[in-house]
């Protein structure tokens, strides 16, 4: 197995957790949710934006690509916080990431990591109406099969 695949899942599910700050707070690493303007629903918009925020805070040597280096540097950050049992937040936050990697190459691209996110932000948006509320936001997308 690609070592991408497992550092890459995490990464995504400290995303998910970050989407689900309430307006106002911080979530993981002091990154704020999606919802930039507070009013309670996310909009694709700030979805996106949120999501390109994210890729910028991963990407540590800003050259466009998360690659191998920068995930096992979040995978230790996770090991730190969770011990080396690990298997909770971290590892779904990983593996999440690991399917961001679109072409399997083991890097995810600003392109990669976008469309994943517009791809969660549809499947999360149940009813449809282009933003999240309630329990859309609440609960996230479905999981993964």
């Amino acid at each position: 197995m690609n070592r991408l695949v497992p550092a890459v899942l995490g990464l995504s599910l400290l995303a998910a957790t970050a989407v689900h700050a309430q307006p106002g707070q911080g979530g993981p690493g002091g990154m704020r949710g999606p919802d930039a303007d507070g009013d309670g629903a996310v909009t694709a918009a700030e979805y996106d934006a949120f999501a390109l925020q994210r890729f910028e805070r991963f990407d540590a040597n800003k050259d466009g690509v998360i690659d191998a280096a920068e995930i096992d540097a979040i995978k230790k950050r996770f090991e730190e916080r969770e011990g080396q049992g690990g298997g909770g937040f971290g590892a779904r936050m990983l593996a999440q990431l690991a399917a961001q990697d679109a072409d399997k190459d083991g890097k995810i691209t600003k392109d990669e990591a976008l469309a994943a996110a517009r791809d969660q932000f549809a499947k999360s948006d149940a009813n449809k109406d282009g933003k999240l509320t309630g329990d859309e936001f609440r609960m996230g997308p479905p999981p993964q099969r």
